[in-house]
């Protein structure tokens, strides 16, 4: 599972990148207009109130990342296929693989070809690894690693947006 965030301003936003030339914030915070954004209007022209946008250039963003969150089950690193406050009310985390050695080793069933997935206990998951990569022109940046421990896993979860 990846999501993309900017910072602008010193401020965290959802990014929306459309090309390396065309970005879209995305906030909630009415306070933001003072700054630029405006209310989405969507395809039909209706306005949204409570989602406001802004469109920038990568030169105005102080940085640009993914975040990506993996999961240690049974010492092993997976990537997660899908993680969010679903998972709390599911009490599960859905982790893939593309190794087929998984399937017998771990329990995986094969999804499509070359991929493998596995809906495991949130109390199976020993830890949370959240990869922040950055992108664009950041990519030089080192990668963060964060290790969220297992008794934190649940609060972590339901902080994702």
């Amino acid at each position: 599972m990846k999501k993309t965030y900017g910072i602008f301003r010193n401020k965290v936003y959802k990014l929306d990148v459309y090309s390396s030339q065309q970005l879209e914030l995305n906030s909630n915070n009415p306070n933001d207009k003072i700054n630029g954004f405006t209310e989405y209007i969507d395809v039909l022209g209706n306005k949204h109130n409570d989602l406001l946008v802004k469109s920038v250039n990568v030169d105005e963003l102080e940085l640009a990342y993914d975040i990506q969150i993996n999961a240690i089950f049974k010492g092993e690193e997976f990537e997660t296929y899908a993680i969010g406050r679903f998972s709390l009310e599911q009490n599960e985390i859905s982790l893939f693989s593309m190794h087929g050695e998984d399937v017998e080793k771990y329990g995986f069933h094969k999804q499509e070809q070359f991929v493998f997935k596995k809906e495991v206990s949130l109390d199976d998951i020993e830890a949370l690894v959240e990869m922040k990569k950055p992108i664009l022109k950041f990519k030089g940046i080192a990668e963060e690693r964060t290790i969220i421990p297992k008794n934190e896993i649940a609060e972590y979860i339901k902080n994702l947006d």
